[in-house]
């Protein structure tokens, strides 16, 4: 047993702050909050953690990123649209993913985030399994709760259907064909995809801080009969799906296109709602988009500045907000700053998502945003809020730099929270009642990565050109 005590704890997002507050933890639980003299009454054998001048605060929730703990700025493909983006990547070596993981789960827990969805990703080594299990690992060892996403894609690698991908090829020159005829496919074969599922899903069957949900990359990069497969295998087992949904112009038309732009409707038909279901970006979805998503019960993640950076537009947050989606955030590790910042990024999130509406409980919204909705979309429902019986994932945030040469002593410390501080302003950050970050501890393993990135700089001679020809044959092929 352990008690936390701090100048302030705010439960959740519906909640009064406690001035001050205590929370008495046990097996990775919460137990009971209240006063400090009243929980010290209860439980006096209990070991005390004294904050002092902190807030104590549910840990935030990125319910959408990839393990990249370098920014692509960094890894050498700075911001484009996101197609030719995606292209120019393979012009370089596939790095570590388990070291890049567990970089990004270090910076995480540095900035106050205590779970995350680790959405479809694959670095095309030509063994999935073995990067997947290397990002699993990573999460493990740092602490960090992750829902980690099985991957899928089977078409639509370089050109979106009904685009004939051929012919699409045969108009590259042979150096540039031949780099991707090097490249190995990026995910397993289906029945391979679902067998590793029920090995994971087994495997990490009562983990502590590992879950298991399916990954499937989105409607364009999947067949018809492959949803059908995930879905069905989903609705079976009870395991969440999460996957992309509607981030570019160019995936809008194609929607239009293949699903008579519908294609929430055409997802549903497909049973891929009989389970739990969150997706990211819906930056570009429609009127009709938003009504089918809340018909069928989805759990939006928004990535604002990834949106923004490639060239996908703002979300409209407000009108998501008033037709009353339920809306979670995640940094996509492309965040407005290049960094993993949750707090700037939620922030921006919930600015966007005011609109012009009347400002009551703005941020209380906004903190469910980074929090109980986020537990939500990543399919952690015992996470999210300050309450007995929920996982004890907490962040305490040290508001002296925010509060500046002089702070009303009236301010709300949730509104403090939201204006000023940032993730350098974190203490302390605990997942099932371990404490993983202390401020002042320096970062692991960078000089590592940082060796692992700059030996996967580029993927042989002339491969960088070779890349940029691809993408921009890409950029000259996708509707706009």
């Amino acid at each position: 047993m352990q008690l936390l005590t701090a100048d302030c704890v705010i439960p959740g997002a519906e909640r009064p702050p406690l001035r001050p507050g205590a929370v008495a933890v046990d097996a990775g639980r919460i137990v009971a909050l209240g006063t400090p003299d009243d929980m010290r009454a209860c439980f006096p054998a209990a070991g005390l953690t004294a904050l002092g001048d902190a807030i104590l605060l549910p840990g935030f929730v990125n319910a959408h990123q990839h393990g990249r703990g370098l920014s692509q700025v960094q890894l050498g493909y700075p911001d484009d649209q996101l197609e030719p983006w995606i292209a120019r990547r393979r012009g370089r070596k596939a790095p570590d993913a388990y070291l890049l993981t567990r970089l990004a789960a270090q910076e995480m827990l540095r900035n106050g985030v205590t779970a995350t969805l680790h959405a479809n990703y694959s670095y095309t080594t030509g063994n999935y399994e073995a990067e997947l299990r290397g990002v699993i690992r990573a999460y493990e060892e740092i602490g960090l709760r992750a829902t980690v996403c099985v991957g899928f894609a089977n078409q639509g690698g370089l050109v979106y259907p009904p685009t004939d991908e051929s012919a699409f090829r045969d108009c590259l020159s042979p150096q540039a064909q031949a780099l991707l005829n090097q490249t190995p496919p990026a995910y397993l074969p289906l029945q391979e995809t679902l067998a590793l599922t029920d090995r994971l899903l087994s495997e990490y069957a009562g983990h502590p801080t590992i879950s298991i949900a399916h990954g499937p990359a989105g409607p364009q990069w999947v067949s018809d009969a492959a949803w059908q497969s995930i879905a069905a295998h989903a609705a079976r087992t009870g395991t969440g799906i999460h996957f992309h949904l509607l981030e570019s112009p160019a995936q809008r038309a194609v929607a239009e296109t293949l699903y008579s732009g519908a294609v929430l409707k055409h997802l549903e038909a497909l049973g891929v709602f009989e389970t739990q279901v969150s997706a990211a970006h819906f930056t570009q979805a429609s009127a009709h988009d938003v009504e089918d998503a809340l018909r069928v019960g989805l759990t939006l993640v928004s990535n604002p500045g990834a949106n923004m950076r490639l060239f996908n537009g703002a979300p409209p947050l407000a009108d998501w907000r008033a037709a009353g989606l339920p809306v979670a955030l995640g940094t996509d590790n492309c965040a407005l700053d290049d960094t993993e910042d949750y707090l700037s990024e939620l922030r921006l999130g919930g600015l966007l998502a005011r609109g012009t509406g009347a400002p009551a409980k703005a941020n209380r919204l906004t903190l469910a945003m980074g929090t109980e909705i986020g537990a939500q979309a990543i399919f952690q429902p015992d996470i999210g809020t300050i309450a007995p019986g929920q996982r004890a994932d907490l962040v305490a945030l040290d508001p002296t730099r925010a509060r500046g040469p002089y702070t009303d002593p009236d301010c709300d410390p949730l509104d403090l929270i939201l204006s000023r501080c940032t993730g350098a302003d974190t203490l302390l950050t605990m997942v099932g009642g371990d404490i993983r970050y202390r401020a002042g501890e320096p970062p692991a393993h960078t000089a590592e990565v940082a060796e692992m990135a700059a030996a996967a700089r580029l993927a042989g001679p002339d491969a960088g050109v070779h890349a940029e020809e691809i993408a921009e044959a890409i950029r000259q092929e996708i509707p706009r």
